[in-house]
């Protein structure tokens, strides 16, 4: 047969992070004999017209659309239609996340069959079966891991195959990207790797002086002139060593069940090979949870050392936990970086999340990172069920008492380092159900159509895809993420910066920046000349970028404390920032006149407003927030196939 395999842009610029999914169904498909195509929208960015070109003139049997996460609903309709109206005996079946809402796709978009779960086996079945026209329900329903509606009209599921064990997972063939000249995305130079980089590391393999340039991601031409300079460039890549977790966050979907870690000398041969063809000296660690098989864990890191890797990858609390000696032997053995989702400083959310750690477990992983001289990153989840202005103050307590574990390298820093995303219901999640029992996304496949296309491509930092699950004025919910930056950038100020500015002069510092903006000028300040002092002292490449928003900005955290009094005021820019978000997104989306779409983000200013003065004078208002894992609070009461998928793990 002759198919095709695609992805969706699921970022505004292609993201740096291989298609291992789509790679794996084309490998698994040729591995069956079939004649299989990459279609690599993400990379290429193609238009409407080359689209439709496209798969008219290619007339495939059957097109795959990699949708890896939830928010490329919008974009996976669009495509499905259109290959189904310039191709109308193509087969399309679609896999990834997405693939939670399976109906709405059968229902809304056309599509024929979605993939649940691990894709390699099933789609060579799914392939078969087609091929022998043998797609009746009682054939269908022998494919685990499929959906499609039968001659019923029903929508059907036919269950959960076993995830695909370790042995059977496949190194990514990189010729595929070769092919499609994408490769130059993925195998990147080192600009930007890990903060604190040891450049005196294992100085027989890496080239101390070779000095990274920036080019365009969506070059195709050689990256390198001539041999020489490749073998001069130091280069990073992504490797994914296990697939699966072992926790289960209620807000975090995943179809598999179980942790599965490739046979060792699998990930050694392969980053081998990175190494020899690509000239690879740092490699990212794709897995979610990295190290959870300690003694296999050890093996590899000893091995990467051998080969002259540095490395970085996101750990769970647990694994560092388990045994403080972990961090020591990572860091001998090339590790400059981790990251863990430690998402709260509050037991009651910690709870909620089912994130299965305690407050002062993650204090004392921070503390272990920061002993064994490893940089960290914070990330944080707020605004989930259960979230208040207590659990919010309980979080800043938090990061101010980890604050003496903060990494060495981002001391001289003007921003303080931190991920702050607000909680995004995706479905095949407890809180997506959670969304669906209360209220907030409607239980008929319209409404579930609707949400969807409301969060297509969004970006995860972004609050405009927020639903308020809190009970709470939207404008406080909003108001969380700029209050912790700001009460944390003010105890980083005093603690690790030093600032001694006088309010007199952080004042006039604000005066002379608002001339600069006014006046397109650059008269000095000496807000402007503390900043550049201290960002002099961080490593070239990790410096932050000025202009006279940040220095008003942060000039006026500091003049400012976050308290009952500034509350009001801080609250008002908050609300005039969230009303210009709303002013854009109104005018990107509909077509209405320019006083109309002006008057939109005016409207959502003093509504944000005037719901919050109205529920702050409410002294009838009734808050009941869980306090346990959402998992135990959710009842779905589907009847019908959906029930396992909205389930989850």
């Amino acid at each position: 047969m002759k198919i095709c395999i695609c992805t969706t842009p699921i970022r505004p610029v292609p993201t740096t992070w291989p298609p291992f999914g789509s790679m794996a169904v084309i490998q698994s498909l040729r591995n069956i004999g079939e004649k299989v195509s990459f279609y690599h929208i993400d990379y290429h960015r193609y238009n409407h017209s080359q689209n439709s070109e496209y798969f008219a003139s290619q007339q495939f049997d059957m097109v795959g659309i990699s949708s890896v996460v939830s928010t490329a609903y919008a974009y996976t309709k669009y495509l499905t239609q259109l290959i189904k109206k310039v191709s109308p005996k193509t087969i399309v079946f679609v896999g990834g996340n997405l693939a939670a809402s399976a109906e709405v796709l059968h229902r809304k978009a056309n599509a024929d069959y979605c993939v649940i779960g691990d894709g390699e086996i099933i789609v060579q079945n799914l392939a078969k079966a087609i091929k022998e026209k043998k797609t009746s329900s009682d054939d269908l329903n022998k494919i685990l891991g499929i959906t499609y509606v039968d001659s019923k009209n029903k929508f059907r599921f036919t269950g959960y195959d076993h995830p695909l064990p370790a042995d059977m997972i496949e190194r990514p063939d990189y010729s595929i990207l070769e092919d499609d000249n994408s490769i130059n995305n993925y195998i990147i130079e080192k600009s930007g790797y890990p903060y604190n980089l040891d450049e005196d590391y294992n100085k027989s393999s890496l080239d101390k002086d070779y000095s990274a340039k920036s080019d365009d991601v969506l070059d195709s031409e050689p990256r390198f002139k001539n041999k020489n300079e490749k073998e001069k460039a130091k280069m990073q890549a992504t490797v994914v060593v296990a697939k699966g977790c072992v926790a289960r966050c209620t807000f975090c979907h995943r179809f598999e069940k179980g942790y599965r870690v490739s046979p060792l000398d699998s990930i050694i041969n392969h980053m081998k090979m990175l190494k020899e063809k690509y000239n690879v000296r740092y490699i990212n660690i794709g897995d979610e949870n990295f190290g959870s098989y300690k003694n296999e864990t050890i093996k590899l890191v000893k091995a990467m050392k051998l080969l002259g890797f540095q490395w970085r990858a996101a750990t769970r609390v647990h694994t560092v936990n388990h045994d403080p000696n972990v961090l020591k032997t990572w860091k001998e053995n090339g590790c400059v970086l981790i990251g863990s989702g430690i998402e709260s400083g509050s037991p009651t959310m910690l709870k909620v999340m089912e994130k299965k750690t305690s407050l002062e477990q993650n204090i004392e992983a921070t503390k272990a990172a920061y002993k064994a001289g490893i940089t960290t990153t914070m990330q944080l989840v707020i605004g989930m069920p259960g979230e208040t202005d207590e659990t919010i103050e309980e979080t800043i307590d938090f990061l101010i008492r980890t604050m003496p574990y903060y990494p060495d390298f981002f001391r001289n820093k003007v921003t303080f380092q931190l991920s702050i995303n607000y909680a995004q219901a995706l479905p095949g999640t407890p809180l997506y159900e959670y969304a669906r029992e209360h209220g907030f996304i409607g239980k008929d496949l319209d409404s579930e159509e609707a949400y969807l296309i409301k969060i297509s491509d969004t970006d995860a930092y972004d609050s405009d895809h927020y639903i308020n699950y809190t009970q709470q004025p939207l404008l406080k919910a909003l108001s969380w993420r700029p209050k912790i930056l700001w009460r944390v950038f003010r105890e980083h100020a005093k603690t690790n910066l030093n600032i001694s500015l006088s309010k007199l002069s952080i004042l006039l510092s604000l005066l002379i920046i608002s001339i600069n903006q006014i006046f397109k000028i650059r008269l000095n300040s000496p807000l402007k000349k503390t900043f550049d002092k201290l960002e002099s002292k961080v490593k070239k490449g990790s410096r932050t970028s000025f202009n006279n928003y940040f220095y008003f900005q942060y000039g006026l955290k500091l003049l400012l404390p976050w308290n009952k009094l500034t509350y009001p005021f801080i609250v008002l820019l908050v609300a005039f920032k969230v009303s210009k978000g709303v002013s854009r997104y109104i005018r990107g989306t509909l077509k209405t006149d320019s006083r109309k779409r002006s008057e939109s983000g005016t409207y959502w200013f003093f509504k944000l407003i005037f719901d919050h003065i109205y529920w702050s004078l409410n002294v009838f208002k009734k808050i009941n927030l869980p306090k346990e894992t959402l998992r135990k609070i959710v009842k779905i009461k589907d009847s019908d196939e959906s029930l396992l998928i909205r389930q989850g793990r």
